[in-house]
């Protein structure tokens, strides 16, 4: 009967079985440790891009703070502009406008000449009240003026007219003038003429006032 003895077997077979464990927990160890890093560095690089987002979102937000920082100075900048333009437009309206009213006046009394209209308002006249517009046939030299006053686009007219129908002809061309508004007459006076030795000369004339407020 042959025996064996397995006994430094076992013994070896245990060592081999301890080195084999050993390298694979080393192994374990090592890939644990590069699954860290490199996890890391995954989460690091999101984190910086995260960083960068965030800064640039903070510098939009302190842009915008800066902005509406400054709106108000800005806005108080523009009234202040604006200002001055309505005060520029003011006294250029104050330079040009009694010149213009002037014109308008001596076209009223020139003749051959009408008012200065505006078409949609002298058609609307022409429908609704045909009586309001001025004629065409008037013979300006049958009125004149002998006083004329402005103060703050207010005016006062005076003057003398042959007839009533040729004070009212000079109310109608005022009123549908462009340049003039709210035209009142404030009274009319008949006179008899005279001669320069005070003797009646059978004639009569109608003295008036009126009252208006011009545009320019």
């Amino acid at each position: 009967m042959i025996r064996i003895n397995l006994l430094p077997r076992r013994r070896e077979a245990k060592r081999e079985g301890s080195n084999l464990w050993a390298y694979a927990v080393a192994i374990l160890f090592v890939a644990e440790v590069v699954g860290l890093v490199v996890v890391h560095a995954q989460k690091k690089s999101v984190l910086d891009a995260q960083t960068t987002k965030n800064a640039d979102v903070e510098k939009g937000i302190n842009d915008k703070k800066g902005k509406v920082a400054n709106h108000e100075a800005v806005k108080k900048q523009l009234g202040e502009f604006q200002q001055r333009e309505d005060a520029i437009a003011k006294l250029q309206a104050g330079r040009t406008g009694p010149t213009a009213m002037l014109l308008e006046l001596s076209r009223v009394l020139t003749p051959g000449k009408m008012p200065t209209v505006d078409p949609e308002v002298y058609e609307k006249l022409r429908s609704d009240n045909p009586t309001a517009l001025p004629s065409e046939r008037w013979d300006p030299h049958r009125l004149w003026l002998i006083g004329f006053k402005e103060l703050d686009r207010n005016v006062s007219i005076s003057g003398i007219g042959k007839t009533n129908d040729d004070v009212s002809e000079f109310l109608r061309r005022l009123s549908v003038s462009r340049y003039f508004t709210e035209v009142k007459l404030v009274k009319t006076e008949e006179r008899t003429e005279k001669d320069s030795s005070g003797a009646a000369l059978g004639q009569t004339t109608i003295a008036f006032d009126m009252r208006a407020k011009v545009r320019y």
